[in-house]
């Protein structure tokens, strides 16, 4: 009974430690596609949706666009094209998904970190990332929403 409850314990200090994390149990972490996988995304009628981050002196840090369900009815697609010096540690989206009848089956918050393979990427300025990542099983619909961004150095930005 000792081991047990000293087992329990451990475990809660575990996920307590982890804790800071908003991604759901079950969903993995996005993962970085080629530009010719993300290129098989259908494009989205009326969803398609740019976000753009701006600092005080009006440039852009960071252009989010949804690009939609792909093709094989898989994954949602969207890009994320980096402006900013100041290294990012990544990107938080709000993603709901939604069956034929528009009933929810997913609203959650999911973080991108440019992992690639298993392996974390750095974020880099300059460039652009077209990413593939999870869509709900039975997922007709999807709404994908630039929803915070968080620097390095622990602050963040929030579009308005």
């Amino acid at each position: 009974m000792r081991l047990f409850l000293a087992m329990t314990a451990t475990l809660l200090l575990m996920v307590a430690c982890a804790g800071n994390k908003e991604q759901p149990a079950g969903v993995n972490a996005p993962t970085s596609k080629t530009q010719a996988e993300a290129g098989e995304a259908e494009k989205p009628s009326a969803t398609d949706t740019t976000a753009k981050t701006e600092s005080t002196a009006g440039a852009r840090l960071i252009e989010f666009t949804y690009l939609g369900i792909t093709s094989d009815k898989q994954n949602i697609s969207y890009r994320i094209k980096v402006n900013t010096d100041k290294p990012i540690s990544q990107v938080d989206l709000a993603v709901k998904e939604m069956d034929d009848s528009g009933k929810v089956l997913l609203d959650t918050t999911m973080l991108w970190q440019n992992i690639v393979k298993s392996v974390r990427q750095p974020i880099e300025k300059g460039k652009t990332y077209d990413v593939q990542d999870y869509l709900y099983p039975g997922a007709a619909k999807a709404e994908c929403k630039l929803k915070r961004v968080v620097f390095k150095d622990g602050s963040t930005w929030s579009p308005k």
